[in-house]
């Protein structure tokens, strides 16, 4: 019983409610840089129907050169995709994907969330000890 308590307590430990994290910046070394990247804390929308995502920009400026930002956003709860933001002006092919995981609008790699490495050890854990 105290093995099923513990197990219980490290679960919860990990079920902590805390604010979506986005990377953010707004210039060429958001391309490749990550050192040079701000994580800043999303904000809720006072809009109930609204959600904190973040975003990934990609556009095209007015002489073909790709230009990428990142920031914190809001999206509708029914899961549609919202319109990227106003480029500047000569902007074309923008493309501005959200995502919902905490540092999510990152370049693209593997990533595995706490939650899921969690889980993974905690089975792990649960079969040794209390089977």
């Amino acid at each position: 019983m105290t093995k099923l308590v513990i197990l219980l307590a490290c679960i919860a430990a990990f079920h902590a409610v805390s604010a979506l994290e986005c990377y953010s910046c707004d210039n060429e070394t958001c391309k490749k840089d990550m050192k040079q990247w701000e994580k800043n804390k999303c904000g809720g929308s006072a809009d109930t129907n609204q959600e904190a995502v973040c975003q990934k920009w990609v556009y095209k400026d007015k002489d073909g050169k790709e230009m990428v930002s990142r920031r914190c956003a809001t999206a509708p709860k029914s899961g549609e995709a919202p319109a990227c933001p106003n480029g500047p002006q000569g902007a074309t092919d923008a493309k501005c994907p959200v995502c919902k995981t905490d540092l999510c609008n990152s370049a693209s790699s593997v990533n595995f969330s706490l939650a899921a490495v969690a889980s993974i050890l905690l089975a792990f854990l649960g079969q040794k000890y209390l089977l």
